[in-house]
C-alpha cells in the first residue's frame, strides 16, 4: 500500500491575527519507490518547471531526457518528451546532460547541464534553448569551465532582453548569459557574491535587478541587489532573511498582488539531513522582509531519508514550480531528487489581489486610484481617511466591478474625496467580502490639500454694499478674509463661516481696496476690489 503524503499548515507564533494561513491539499504524487512510470526507479530527476504558455510541466532527468507532464494529473502528456538535438546526442561529453530547466515568460525553454571542473567527464558547461515546446531543433552552446557551474539557474526577461543566471557549488560567482534577437545564447559577464556558495542551491528573480539566492549556508537565505550598471551584485544592499531555515537548498520567490512569498524545498546538497529535511516543503510570506510569516508546510515521502537507496545525493536536490490560478489559489509542484514529485494546491484564496494603490491632488481634489489583478467574492472597498495617519474612519465605499464579485482580469478603480480637509489627508483601503469578511490593506497614501487660489471667486466687482466670496472648497475651516485700503491698512477682517459667504462693505467709503484670502495663515489669493 502506498504511503500517503502528509500535508499540514501552521501559523507562526507571534504572527498578527490578520495573517492568513494557507492550507495545502495534495492533488497527486509520484514516488520513485513505487516504480511510478513517470518518475522511474533509477533515473535522477533533478528539476521541475511550469510553462504557463502551454500549461505543461517539464520534469528533468539529468542523464538523458526532459519529460512533459499534465500538471492536473502528473501523467505523461503527448508528446511525452521535449526533442533533443539529435545530431549532438551521440557525442555529448558530459554525464549530467540536463540539471536545471526554466521557462521564460515568452514560452522559450532553457536547460543547463551540471559542469564540474574537477571531473574529466563533465568539464563543459552547456545551455540548451527551445524556442517553444514544439521546437524540433533546439540549440546547444558549450563553454569549457574552470569552476563548477549548473547547480542553480534563473531566467528573466523575454526575447532579446532575456538573461540567464547560473551559479555553482564551491564558488561565489554567478555567471550571466544573454540571448540575441535570433535566439543565440552568449556569455555576458560574471558577478561575485561575498560569501562562498551563496547561489549553490537556487537563484530566484524578484525583478531584473533583485534576486533571492540560497546556499544553503549558515547565513541563511538572502535578497541581493545589482549595482547601478546591473553587472554585479551590490553587497551593501544584501539582506539576509529566514536565517533559521538555512538547512534548505532551494528558495523560490513569487508574488500575488502586493503580497510576496518564498517557497523552500530540499536540504543541504550532498549532506545527511535530519528530521526529514530533504523532503520538506515550506511556504513563507515575506512581504515584510524583516518579519517573514510562516504559512504552510508539507512533506513528500515522509520517511527517514537514509532509508532511500538509489541515485546520488538522494536527500539534497529539490525544486519547486508554481502555477497561479485565476481564482487566487496557487499550485506548487514539489520535486525531491530520487524520492518523488507531488502537487499541492492552496485551499484558501486571497479575496483580492491588489496590484497598485495611489493618491494625488487632481484639479484641487484628493483623488485615489487602485487596481486589482484578480478578485474572488469581493463586495467592494471601504475608503478610510485620517488626518494624523493613525485613526482612520470610513468616508466612502466603492463596489466591486467584478461579475458577482469575481474577476480574473485587471480592474481599475477611483474615488474622489470631495470633503478632504485642508492639510495632509491619509488614506487606506479595506476590502470587504460578500460574506462580510474583510482585509485591511497595509499601504497608506497621503495627499496635501490646500486652498486653491484659482478656485476662489469674488463677485460682484465693482461692488456697492457687499461682496460675495466663494472659496471653492467645502472645507472652509481656517479660511480668513481681510480687506486692506490703498495704504495697506487693514480695515476689515472676518473668518469664513461657509463655503460661500457675503462680506459687508457698507461701512467703507468708496475707494479701491484689496481682499486677501488666506488658509492657515498662508495667503492664497489677493483680489483688487472697487467700492462704488
Amino acid at each position: 500500500m502506498k504511503k500517503l503524503l502528509l500535508s499540514f499548515a501552521f501559523l507562526a507564533i507571534g504572527v498578527a491575527a490578520s495573517a492568513q494561513t494557507l492550507l495545502l491539499n495534495t492533488d497527486w504524487y509520484k514516488l520513485r519507490r513505487d516504480a511510478e512510470v513517470v518518475f522511474g526507479t533509477t533515473q535522477e530527476r533533478s528539476s521541475i518547471a511550469y510553462n504557463k504558455s502551454t500549461d505543461k510541466l517539464y520534469l528533468v532527468d539529468r542523464n538523458n531526457k526532459i519529460q512533459i507532464l499534465n500538471p492536473a494529473t502528473g501523467a505523461l502528456a503527448s508528446p511525452s518528451e521535449l526533442p533533443v538535438p539529435t545530431n549532438l546526442a551521440a557525442t555529448w561529453p558530459e554525464s549530467y546532460k540536463f540539471n536545471k530547466l526554466r521557462v521564460a515568460d515568452d514560452g522559450a525553454i532553457y536547460a543547463i547541464n551540471l559542469a564540474i571542473n574537477t571531473d574529466a567527464n563533465n568539464r563543459k558547461f552547456c545551455i540548451y534553448r527551445w524556442a517553444s515546446e514544439t521546437d524540433a531543433n533546439p540549440t546547444r552552446v558549450e563553454w569549457a569551465v574552470t569552476i563548477r557551474k549548473g547547480d542553480s539557474f534563473a531566467v528573466t526577461g523575454t526575447g532579446s532582453n532575456t538573461k540567464l543566471y547560473v551559479g555553482g557549488s564551491g564558488n561565489a560567482v554567478i555567471t550571466v548569459f544573454g540571448v540575441d534577437a535570433g535566439g543565440t545564447v552568449s556569455q555576458l559577464y560574471e558577478m561575485s557574491t561575498t560569501t562562498n556558495n551563496h547561489a549553490r542551491g537556487s537563484i530566484s528573480p524578484i525583478s531584473a535587478n533583485e534576486f533571492v539566492i540560497n546556499g544553503p549556508s549558515s547565513v541563511g537565505i538572502r535578497k541581493v541587489t545589482l549595482n547601478v550598471a546591473g553587472t554585479d551584485i551590490d553587497n551593501s544592499q544584501t539582506t539576509t532573511f529566514l536565517s533559521t531555515e538555512n538547512i534548505f537548498s532551494n528558495a523560490e520567490y513569487f508574488v500575488n498582488g502586493t503580497k510576496k512569498y518564498v517557497a523552500l524545498s530540499g536540504s543541504v546538497i550532498g549532506g545527511t539531513p535530519t528530521n526529514n529535511a530533504g523532503v520538506k516543503f515550506k511556504l513563507f510570506d515575506i512581504t515584510t522582509l524583516a518579519s517573514p510569516v510562516y504559512l504552510s508546510y508539507a512533506e513528500l515521502f515522509p520517511e527517514t531519508p537514509t532509508a532511500v537507496t538509489g541515485g546520488s545525493n538522494p536527500n539534497g536536490y529539490a525544486d519547486v514550480a508554481i502555477k497561479r490560478h485565476a481564482n487566487g489559489t496557487h499550485t506548487f509542484f514539489h520535486l525531491v531528487f530520487a524520492h518523488g514529485l507531488a502537487s499541492y494546491t492552496t485551499t484558501v484564496t486571497l479575496p483580492v489581489s491588489l496590484t497598485s494603490f495611489n493618491a494625488a491632488l487632481v484639479n484641487g481634489q484628493s483623488t485615489l486610484a487602485w487596481e486589482t489583478a484578480s478578485e474572488t467574492n469581493n463586495k467592494g472597498f471601504e475608503v478610510l481617511r485620517s488626518t494624523d495617519g493613525k485613526d482612520f474612519t470610513k468616508i466612502g465605499f466603492v463596489d466591486s466591478k467584478g461579475q458577482n464579485g469575481n474577476s480574473s482580469t485587471a480592474l481599475s478603480y477611483s474615488y474622489v474625496d470631495r470633503t478632504a480637509k485642508a492639510g495632509v489627508n491619509y488614506y487606506q483601503l479595506k476590502q470587504i467580502d460578500l460574506n462580510g469578511d474583510n482585509e485591511l490593506f497595509k499601504d497608506v497614501k497621503s495627499v496635501n490639500v490646500s486652498l486653491n487660489g484659482s478656485d476662489v471667486v469674488v463677485f460682484p466687482n465693482p461692488a456697492t454694499t457687499y461682496v460675495t466670496v466663494s472659496a471653492g472648497s467645502a472645507d472652509f475651516k481656517d479660511i480668513k478674509y481681510e480687506v486692506f485700503d490703498a495704504s495697506g491698512k487693514k480695515v476689515l477682517s472676518e473668518k469664513a463661516t461657509a463655503e460661500q459667504q457675503d462680506i459687508s462693505l457698507s461701512k467703507l467709503p468708496a475707494s479701491i481696496y484689496f481682499l486677501k484670502i488666506s488658509k492657515n495663515g498662508d495667503v492664497q489669493k489677493t483680489v483688487k476690489l472697487v467700492k462704488q
